[in-house]
């Protein structure tokens, strides 16, 4: 199976994120989205990213921010990932990464316009998640995986409803660079579980290395 990497998001609270990383996470994720359940602010934000040790990559996630509001937090909390949701344009995009960052763009996933639209993205990675009219991320919702072509995006970050349940089928099916996994491993919004995430870490450590980590 090819080697893939981890990222827990909606991260929220120090500790959860020092676990995760304890377990095998290789990405980080926060959201700065007002309206996200797991919003937090640039000082928890911090905390977070202080918790783990620095060659743990950072992500913040970004809804509809104008891209010099989003290059302020970036570069405030040294990000490595801004994740983008919304209507950002391909100038938007570059505008970003020529500062140093790479971007994850977010696709919601409803119709085969959806997919044909990820094909034509600019930014270094693509994630999938489902679409939604109420949240950006977290609705512990997969997308409908049947309109993707198995194994056809290379810089694939697979989200949307992954948990222990469906992680392998879903490497499987398409074989991404990244796992993005958020509500799968809570307990609550933003509050992620230990139980979950060892359950998860266990699986995953096993599909990727072969044995327990």
């Amino acid at each position: 199976m090819k080697f893939f990497e981890v990222k827990v998001c909606g991260l929220t609270r120090p500790k959860d994120a020092a676990l995760a990383v304890r377990l095998g996470c290789d990405i980080i994720g926060m959201i700065f989205y007002r309206k996200s359940p797991r919003l937090v602010s640039q000082s928890i934000a911090k905390s977070i990213i202080s918790a783990v040790l620095p060659t743990v990559r950072r992500t913040g996630v970004f809804v509809d921010l104008k891209p010099d509001a989003v290059l302020r937090v970036a570069c405030r909390l040294q990000l490595d990932y801004v994740q983008l949701h919304g209507s950002y344009s391909i100038k938007d995009i570059d505008i970003v990464r020529k500062e140093g960052f790479k971007v994850i763009e977010a696709f919601h996933v409803e119709t085969q316009k959806d997919y044909e639209r990820v094909m034509t993205s600019h930014a270094d990675l693509v994630l999938l998640d489902n679409k939604t009219t109420s949240q950006s991320g977290g609705t512990g919702q997969r997308f409908n995986w049947g309109i993707v072509p198995p194994r056809k995006i290379p810089n694939l970050v697979l989200a949307g409803g992954i948990c222990s349940n469906n992680v392998k089928e879903g490497i499987k099916r398409f074989s991404p660079l990244v796992i993005d996994v958020n509500s799968g491993v809570e307990s609550s919004p933003g509050i992620k579980s230990e139980t979950k995430l060892r359950d998860f870490f266990s699986l995953c450590n096993r599909l990727r290395y072969g044995s327990k980590k």
